[in-house]
């Protein structure tokens, strides 16, 4: 039994090239993940694939489902590094995984304190509880 991996889907407005052996289509990556997208713009038969290209980087991939103008597709080697796995880092930071903040940079994001006070010293240990704890 293949268990697939599950990636939170990204939001995302990128241009892609679409390649098969017979045509080539301007499209655009509407959601992302290491595993693969949703393309909007063109559509291909269902497990066709065929490769895109982002920022000089070649991807290939297969489709898994196909309406109209839309498709989903499955990346054929997980998304580790390149333009395209950059983008989605920039977008997943910056999305703050629908915490209402969406847009904010993790820079201005706020930073949870883990229960000390404000101007409490900490130069000794916290009780936090957990594992170690008695009491």
């Amino acid at each position: 039994m293949q268990v697939e991996r599950q990636f939170k889907r990204i939001e995302v407005e990128l241009p892609v090239t679409v390649t098969t052996v017979l045509e080539t289509m301007d499209a655009s990556i509407v959601d992302l993940t290491e595993g693969g997208a949703q393309v909007t713009g063109c559509a291909l038969p269902e497990g066709t694939r065929f490769h895109i290209e982002y920022m000089g980087q070649t991807l290939f991939a297969q489709v898994r489902w196909s309406e109209i103008d839309r498709m989903g597709i499955k990346f054929l080697f997980p998304l580790t590094d390149g333009p395209l796995h950059e983008r989605l880092m920039i977008a997943r930071a910056t999305n703050l995984d629908g915490e209402g903040m969406a847009g904010i940079s993790l820079a201005m994001a706020p930073i949870h304190n883990g229960g000390i006070t404000r101007g409490a010293r900490t130069f000794a240990r916290v009780a936090t509880g957990g594992f170690g704890r008695r009491g």
